[in-house]
């Protein structure tokens, strides 16, 4: 194993261990903590990246601008059984995503512990916050629809900021 990794993985342990132990002291309002912090994050990580109103091409900006930080998610929009890759009911729009890499789910796999807690909110959080700030004068937030072993079937929905 390459030092990187073995460093990496030390690094995602111990990671979901203290996101776990936060659960265990703190309860569900980890998981507010964590998404604000990644919020935080992801609106710093995505500075000077551009800006697209086209939810497709933002979640593109999204990535390439993570991917610069060494923050690698292979995200791609799925349409699924809708007739429409977005749907928008009320000025409400939804956008299916699946997430195959994901540095948390690889943590918490690692560690032993579960999915949709407090890391993939902060997880969420990043995305959430990278997305506000691509697309300006919305207010976005991620859902998960399927966790999985291997990917994640999350939803995008972003409506325009009051």
């Amino acid at each position: 194993m390459s030092r990187d990794l073995e460093k990496f993985q030390k690094a995602s342990c111990f990671l979901a261990a203290l996101t776990h132990g936060a659960e265990n002291n703190l309860g569900k309002a980890t998981n507010s903590v964590c998404t604000l912090a990644g919020k935080k994050f992801g609106r710093e990580a995505v500075a000077g990246s551009g800006v697209s109103s086209d939810p497709v091409e933002a979640v593109a900006l999204l990535s390439k601008a993570l991917e610069s930080r060494g923050i690698l998610w292979d995200i791609a929009p799925f349409q699924g059984e809708r007739e429409t890759l977005v749907e928008e009911h009320g000025g409400v729009r939804k956008m299916r995503l699946v997430f195959r890499t994901c540095m948390v789910r690889n943590s918490l796999f690692r560690y032993a512990h579960p999915q949709e807690l407090s890391l993939c909110h902060m997880a969420h959080g990043v995305f959430a916050g990278g997305m506000e700030k691509v697309m300006p004068g919305n207010t976005v937030k991620l859902e998960i629809v399927r966790a999985c072993p291997n990917a994640c079937l999350k939803e995008m929905i972003w409506e325009e900021s009051k």
